[in-house]
Parts: C-alpha cells; sequence; structure tokens
C-alpha cells in the first residue's frame, strides 16, 4: 500500500511541479505555445515571438516564458521543462526573438523534446560561426522549426 501511495504523491508533485492544475482546470504549462500572454498560465510574463531561418524558409511561433537575469544553460530563473531540467536564459533575439531582453528557453535533448511546430537546435545551428553568440555549446533549445 505505501508504494502505490508514493507512486501517486509523486506523480501529483510531477504535475504540482510544472504548474499544469489550478483549480482543477488543466491550462498551458510555462514553454508553451500562445498567440498572447492572456493564452499563458498565470506565472508567465509574456508571449514572445520567435522566427527561425531554417535551410532557408522562416519558421514562426511565440512561446509563454518569463524574463530571466542568470544567463546560460540551466538557468534558477527558468522554470523546469518537462523533460526535467530548468530552461536555459538568453537573450530573446539569439533564437529569434524580437529584442535582446534575456528570456527563458525550453531545453531540449533531441526533437522530440519539443512541442509540435518546434525543434531542437543548438549553438552552432542558431548562431552560425558568430563568435559572440551567447548560448553555450552543448546546450540546445526547442525554437520554431520542422521535426
Amino acid at each position: 500500500m505505501s508504494f502505490h501511495l508514493t507512486v501517486s504523491l509523486a506523480g501529483c508533485l510531477a504535475v504540482l511541479a510544472v504548474g499544469c492544475i489550478e483549480n482543477e482546470e488543466f491550462e498551458s504549462p510555462i514553454y508553451d505555445t500562445c498567440f498572447d500572454v492572456e493564452d499563458c498560465v498565470p506565472a508567465a510574463e509574456i508571449c514572445e515571438e520567435l522566427v527561425i531561418d531554417f535551410s532557408g524558409q522562416l519558421f514562426s511561433n511565440a512561446i509563454c516564458t518569463l524574463f530571466c537575469e542568470q544567463e546560460g544553460p540551466l538557468s534558477p530563473d527558468c522554470p523546469r521543462a518537462f523533460i526535467g531540467r530548468n530552461g536555459s536564459c538568453y537573450p530573446s533575439d539569439a533564437a529569434g526573438g524580437p529584442d535582446d531582453s534575456p528570456v527563458c528557453f525550453e531545453p531540449c535533448d533531441s526533437s522530440e523534446d519539443c512541442l509540435l511546430g518546434f525543434r531542437c537546435l543548438g549553438a552552432a545551428d542558431l548562431c552560425g560561426s558568430d563568435p559572440n553568440c551567447p548560448i553555450v555549446d552543448g546546450d540546445r533549445l526547442c525554437v520554431p522549426g520542422p521535426r
């Protein structure tokens, strides 16, 4: 009996940790797609539009996210994603955003970790050979694009 209770408690805590349920209604978690910030969970500060040029074709989508201060992967300012790691904090324009405001991005290991309409790209894919790329080598982010 205690095993089932532990598993159930762990499952409930996992759901609460990502902020999926509030007042028994399902809401979009941080890093979900949006049209406006009102589409996001209350913890989200902005609905950030990202536009990525992938192989000469533009892909656009917007994510619920937060502003952040501590830049880099696994930022303590960024909520955990479904893959279990904190998000990455980078200037928005490093991943197709409108300006250099630092925002949280959903981390990923592969495109399967990202929502439909997003793909997992790293520094080389997003910045090319730009020596001033703020994205840390080895860090990967969910950004608009085909899978």
